[in-house]
């Protein structure tokens, strides 16, 4: 399919939008999910919200932009149907170039923790989109 960007002030560059990730039960300090860019865009907050519950206080994932740790969502040993407070990723380690991605990683002791999450991004303006 064909690319093309509009003008920086065209309302798909001025939105908000969400992208849901199931993170199911994995062995501990394993990549769970990714969350892959497909336009330039800006990460603006990562949240969850706990299917089932962990074992252990240390519970929980580690948000990785490449090799940079953009932040930690600690999930512990809360009930099912908790939520997690939003990570919000600075300017310079939330930014995803095209094909760039957002790591989801379980911590140690993490093996039965199970969530889901949301991403929340906006375009980079002029960024290229698929038409």
């Amino acid at each position: 399919m064909a690319k093309k960007s509009w003008a920086y002030d065209n309302p798909v560059y001025r939105a908000r939008y969400s992208a849901p990730i199931n993170l199911p039960a994995v062995a501990a300090s394993t990549t769970n999910a990714k969350f892959i860019a497909f336009a330039a865009m800006k990460i603006k907050s990562i949240r969850a919200n706990i299917n089932i519950a962990g074992t252990a206080t240390t519970a929980g994932y580690d948000i990785l932009n490449g090799t940079t740790s953009i932040g930690e969502l600690a999930c512990g040993t809360s009930a099912a149907g908790s939520v997690i407070a939003a990570i919000l990723p600075t300017a310079a380690n939330g930014t995803l170039a095209e094909n760039g991605f957002i790591e989801i990683k379980t911590k140690a002791a993490s093996a039965t923790l199970a969530s889901s999450a949301m991403v929340e991004y906006e375009l980079t303006p002029g960024a290229d989109i698929t038409a």
